[in-house]
Parts: C-alpha cells; sequence; structure tokens
C-alpha cells in the first residue's frame, strides 16, 4: 500500500513538474501561423508529434496473447503540445506527455502505468518536410509492478515527417535506457521505431497506419505489428474533433508473452490556437494595471 502511495505522488508530481516547464518556457512565445485547413488539421490530429496543441484519449482492447491466457485493456491519455520559437531560444520544439490512466491486464488487476515524456528539438523546417532530435523520458510511476517497468530511462529520441495536402508520412524513434530505479528489476534498454502514414480520403475521412515496432535490446526480443485504421476530423460547433478505430495484429521473435491482436480506439481534441489564445489572456493580464492607472 506504501508503494503504491508513493508511485502516485510520484506521477502527479512528474505531471505537475512537466506542465509547469512547459508552461513557463511558452510564455513570450511568438503568435502562430495563419489558420489550418481541415486536411492540415486532419494530419495533425494523426501525427505522433503535432504542431499544435492536442489532448487525445485512446482505449485499446487486447482480446488475445500468446503463450498467455486472458484478456486486457489500456486507456491512456496523451497530451501534445509545440512550444513556439520564443525570444531566450529560437528553436520550436515538439512534446508529447503520455499518461496511461488505467491498465487491466489478463488476470483482472488494475492500475496505472510509467510515466512517458518526449521532446523535439526541430532543426530544420521547410513546406513539406522537418526532422528535429531530443530525449525520451520514462518515470516509474507504476503503482504495481506488474504495470511498469521500475527504471528511471533516458535517451535519444529523433524524428522526421514528410507532408502533403492529402498525405503524411514519416517516422518516430525512440531509445530509453534505465539510468536507476528498482535494483530488483532488470535493467531496460528499449528502441521503438514507430513509422506513420495518413493519406486523406475527402471531407475529413481518412486512412492511418501507426505501428509501434518494438526491441528489446537486453534480451534480444522484438515484436512486429501490422495496423490499419480510418476515421474522420471535423467541426463540432467550433471545436475541432478527430476519431479513429484501427485494428492491429503482432509478430513477435521471443517466446515470451505478448499480445496477439486487438483494436484501438481513439478520440482527439484540438486546440489550434491554444497558445495565441494564451497570449491574449497573458497580455491582457500584464497590462490591465497600466490601464487602471491611465484611467
Amino acid at each position: 500500500m506504501k508503494k503504491r502511495w508513493k508511485a502516485r505522488l510520484l506521477n502527479g508530481a512528474g505531471f505537475l513538474f512537466l506542465w509547469v516547464v512547459l508552461l513557463g518556457n511558452a510564455w513570450g512565445a511568438r503568435p502562430e501561423g495563419p489558420a489550418l485547413t481541415r486536411e492540415e488539421l486532419a494530419n495533425q490530429a494523426n501525427a505522433p508529434l503535432s504542431s499544435i496543441m492536442q489532448v487525445r484519449l485512446r482505449d485499446t482492447w487486447i482480446p488475445k496473447y500468446e503463450h498467455l491466457s486472458g484478456k486486457s485493456n489500456l486507456f491512456g491519455i496523451d497530451v501534445t503540445m509545440p512550444l513556439p520559437a520564443y525570444r531566450l531560444l529560437p528553436i520550436r520544439h515538439l512534446t508529447r506527455l503520455t499518461i496511461p490512466a488505467v491498465l487491466t491486464n489478463p488476470d483482472h488487476k488494475t492500475g496505472g502505468g510509467d510515466l512517458r515524456f518526449m521532446d523535439l528539438a526541430i532543426l530544420r523546417e521547410r513546406k513539406h518536410f522537418l526532422w528535429g532530435i531530443g530525449p525520451t523520458l520514462v518515470m516509474p510511476t507504476a503503482d504495481d509492478r506488474r504495470f511498469g517497468q521500475g527504471k528511471w530511462q533516458i535517451g535519444p529520441a529523433g524524428g522526421f515527417a514528410v507532408m502533403s495536402k492529402r498525405c503524411l508520412a514519416g517516422l518516430i524513434v525512440q531509445n530509453p535506457m534505465s539510468v536507476g530505479g528498482d535494483k530488483d528489476r532488470r535493467p531496460v534498454n528499449d528502441l521503438f521505431l514507430q513509422p506513420f502514414v495518413t493519406y486523406q480520403l475527402g471531407r475529413g475521412w481518412f486512412v492511418r497506419s501507426q505501428p509501434q515496432i518494438y526491441f528489446n535490446l537486453e534480451r534480444g526480443e522484438k515484436v512486429f505489428p501490422v495496423d490499419f485504421g480510418a476515421g474522420n476530423t471535423f467541426n463540432l460547433r467550433g471545436h475541432m474533433i478527430s476519431w479513429y478505430v484501427q485494428p492491429y495484429w503482432n509478430f513477435s521473435g521471443s517466446e515470451r508473452a505478448y499480445p496477439r491482436y486487438g483494436v484501438s480506439v481513439g478520440i482527439t481534441f484540438l486546440f489550434p490556437n491554444f497558445w495565441k489564445n494564451a497570449g491574449g489572456l497573458w497580455d491582457r493580464y500584464r497590462h490591465a494595471p497600466e490601464d487602471k492607472n491611465e484611467e
């Protein structure tokens, strides 16, 4: 019980710290560019790292495991936040905070998982291409050893994207490695490759694929998924929303238990004018005393 409360406090503290860092770096950011088209918003909604503020809710149901009986479910939240070039450091960043909110494993136990964070500094950006590098971080916030790796992890990350009006394609690479944590747990050296592609069908409809290829470099294990999904991006009373349904199948190079197949569903809330609105609120707050004194 003591470990569970410690994990929850660490989870909350880590979440708060990251948000303070993100918001603190954002003050003084330059206003965002012109309004995005519907096709551009659909591409942004399907990008693992986005140029606009998003909150993604996703649920993955796994009805079949190899070498293990039972089912499981994962509900998670991704907060994808761009940090525009600001006055002290004129480099744009794309960040993603992943919160595994609820995990239910095959033995019907439920708990929270490890908190993950990635930040890519955009080193080169053109109209149809960008690439960047940065760190990836894993914090051992799981409230049970069955739901996390028990290790503080940090490592390199990088990615690139090619985009057009109807298509988005690219690759994200992460290599988190353990640097501390529970001494009784195995060391971690994982490699994640996430190719992604989205094609617009028109009227907000799209098809997509985002398999996450996994290599455990410590034990020589690997998982190769195949997935294919479809969804839609639409405007609901002035709020941009995107959803998708995506089944997948896994092929493994290990005798350990792994998900054989499953289905993911997700809904994304997009905030394309987040920094512009935040900057306006900050300016009004900053100038409010002056306005009152002038009166």
